[in-house]
């Protein structure tokens, strides 16, 4: 049989089957939102909208994927980059399931992802028939807001509702994931041709009219996790709430402007841009404890009076600053990843200010926060309202400062000797893990960098120093998993269409090889750099490690030939076991145009050794 499918969205051209005016209908509501980006994952229930989308004129970015798993991480990379929802399209049965782990991503970190799931028709559930699977079920712990359409029908009012049910779940989220489950039926797919009254495709012409005068109420979907969130204008009672809070929480310090002991803490992926912590820093004189994934180490003028410092320069060695307690923390972020980080921050149940995309419930690093002391996706207004009220009503611009001078100097001196210590250790080190993640992370070049989970984020805490020119850091930290790893940086590329650096482990890169076939596509620079440590390097550093069968069972070491994966994949591969060589495969990855695969072969075991070489006490010369 063979199927016929007129253009599709274009107003005017009737369509070809009930199906296919649902699909254009369902279409239409999420381009309206301001979708303008799609990733199509093609099966029999899926082929029709897969079809209609990439027709329609206001998608102006997409890309076909073979499965649902890396497809919707790289749904995921385009939305984190761009800050806009980004929908993917899947078939029926058990291929929504595929989508769950980006999902969990999603609902973490607030990112929009709008996921249209094909499903066979509702009249067959329970019926026995195959390729069924409970999608709703499937997706709902994980979105926002929902919805199951009903099956299509030849009737005008239905298609007129559909559109306006599709617009009402959408406009029903914030930040985060949103689910549509649209039933079709067809023997063999989608595009099976079926009489459509003339009522119905003039209804489906008025509702995808350029006018929207047939639709539903138009809305726009807001921006994602860096949607520049500290920059819009606020209103005067929100400012007024951070004088408020401010107060308060001056109140129970005991403290007076001047004399405060106030710490920021950016962990990665801050709901205000890294620029605007700096300002809060400047303003208020606190130092900032920021996570290389904060953003906020790179882009610093060399006239920035902030103080942004890593938490390995100023904690690793014996530091005296472990002993002693900030009077407030102001924190924005997922929590950080250095362990010497959390282990202060848990030691010192400062009084707190959090910063968050949402009013969280409670933070298990600040037990005792108020729930008053929040304030959620604040823009500058508000911002400049509570540096103000901390320094006693003196404006930002005077250069005024809260904090106590003898704690910022303390902070400064030791981040100062940290890293002048933490420099000449390395330099001294032969070649290893440490070495190597230090030689990626100064690498020049590249516009954005993904670090993936486990040890390639811890590597990038500590060896991403302060630089001027501006980079921004991604990661996924809302479950800290390390799978789609690279389907996200796919996708991350596809949206900046920047050169890209990607740091993922062994590990997490065979946990996402399908992605290696949508990476042909990649048209802009894209090196992925594969640390081969054999195996889980990061469980060398739990008490697991001393285990029996530990090195079998836990850290799971296998035996790849990275360059034989590029090759079958026909992308450019490149090894490297000393700096020189890896010094000279990062060049030419931050010029290829495309995605290149860098395997950073080391010792197996080198991380813990050079972490710890690096971490050692400092020696104090005897008098």
């Amino acid at each position: 049989m063979t199927a016929t499918v007129s253009e599709p969205n274009r107003v005017g051209t009737a369509p070809a089957s009930l199906n296919e005016a649902w699909v254009r209908c369902v279409v239409d509501a999420v381009c309206s939102t301001g979708v303008t980006r799609v990733v199509l994952c093609s099966g029999g229930r899926s082929s029709l909208m897969c079809i209609v989308f990439d027709a329609d004129p206001r998608i102006v970015g997409r890309m076909a994927c073979a499965e649902e798993r890396s497809g919707a991480f790289i749904a995921l990379g385009m939305a984190k980059a761009s800050g806009e929802p980004v929908a993917i399209v899947t078939t029926s049965g058990s291929a929504v399931g595929n989508v769950v782990p980006a999902l969990m991503e999603a609902d973490a970190c607030n990112i929009p992802l709008v996921v249209v799931s094909c499903d066979r028709p509702q009249a067959l559930r329970g019926a026995g028939f195959g390729q069924m699977a409970d999608h709703i079920g499937a997706c709902g712990p994980f979105v926002r807001s929902q919805i199951d359409l009903a099956d299509p029908s030849d009737d005008p009012a239905a298609l007129r509702a559909t559109h306006e049910a599709v617009t009402r779940t959408l406009a029903a989220w914030v930040d985060g994931p949103v689910h549509i489950n649209v039933p079709l039926a067809g023997v063999f797919d989608s595009s099976e041709p079926s009489a459509v009254s003339r009522a119905t495709c003039d209804m489906l012409e008025r509702l995808c009219a350029p006018d929207g005068q047939g639709g539903g109420s138009a809305v726009t979907l807001r921006g994602g996790a860096r949607s520049g969130a500290g920059n819009r204008g606020d209103d005067t009672g929100e400012a007024d709430s951070a004088r408020r809070m401010a107060a308060r929480v001056l109140a129970s310090t005991g403290r007076r402007p001047g004399l405060l002991r106030g710490l920021i803490v950016a962990g990665p992926d801050p709901e205000i841009a890294p620029e605007a912590i700096r300002k809060l820093a400047h303003a208020t004189g606190f130092p900032v404890l920021a996570d290389a994934a904060s953003g906020v180490r790179s882009g610093i003028e060399s006239d920035c009076n902030a103080l942004v410092l890593s938490g390995f320069d100023v904690f690793a060695q014996a530091s005296p600053l472990a002993q002693m307690a900030p009077d407030l923390v102001i924190r924005a972020g997922h929590a950080p990843v250095s362990p010497l980080a959390l282990a202060y921050l848990g030691a010192h149940p400062a009084r707190t200010i959090r910063i968050a995309r949402s009013r969280p419930v409670r933070d298990y690093l600040h037990p005792t926060l108020d729930p008053r002391d929040v304030l959620v996706s604040p823009g500058d207004a508000t911002l400049v309202a509570l540096a103000e009220a901390l320094t006693g009503g003196a404006a930002p611009t005077t250069g005024s400062r809260c904090v106590e001078p003898a704690w910022r100097a303390m902070w400064a001196r030791l981040a100062s000797d940290g890293r002048a210590l933490r420099a000449a250790r390395l330099a001294s080190l032969p070649w290893g893990e440490a070495v190597a993640m230090h030689a990626c992370i100064a690498a020049d070049g590249f516009a954005f960098m993904h670090v993936g989970n486990s040890m390639p984020v811890r590597h990038a805490d500590i060896f991403y120093d302060n630089r001027a020119v501006s980079q921004t850091v991604y990661t996924s930290r809302g479950v800290s998993g390390i799978d789609g790893t690279l389907s996200t940086f796919i996708g991350e590329s596809m949206a900046t269409g920047a050169a890209g650096l990607l740091i993922i482990g062994d590990q997490a890169f065979l946990h996402d090889l399908p992605a290696l076939g949508t990476a042909q596509r990649i048209t802009t620079p894209a090196c992925v750099c594969v640390v081969n440590n054999r195996g889980g390097a990061i469980f060398d550093f739990l008490p697991v490690s001393s285990a029996p069968g530990c090195e079998r069972a836990v850290r799971n070491p296998y035996d790849i030939d990275f360059g034989a994966l590029a090759a079958g994949f026909g992308l450019r591969y490149r090894r490297a076991a000393e700096r020189a060589s890896l010094h000279d495969a990062l060049q030419r990855g931050a010029r290829h145009p495309g995605l290149s695969i860098v395997e950073l072969d080391v010792p197996a075991h080198s991380a813990l050794e050079q972490l710890r070489a690096l971490a050692q006490p400092r020696v104090v010369p005897s008098r």
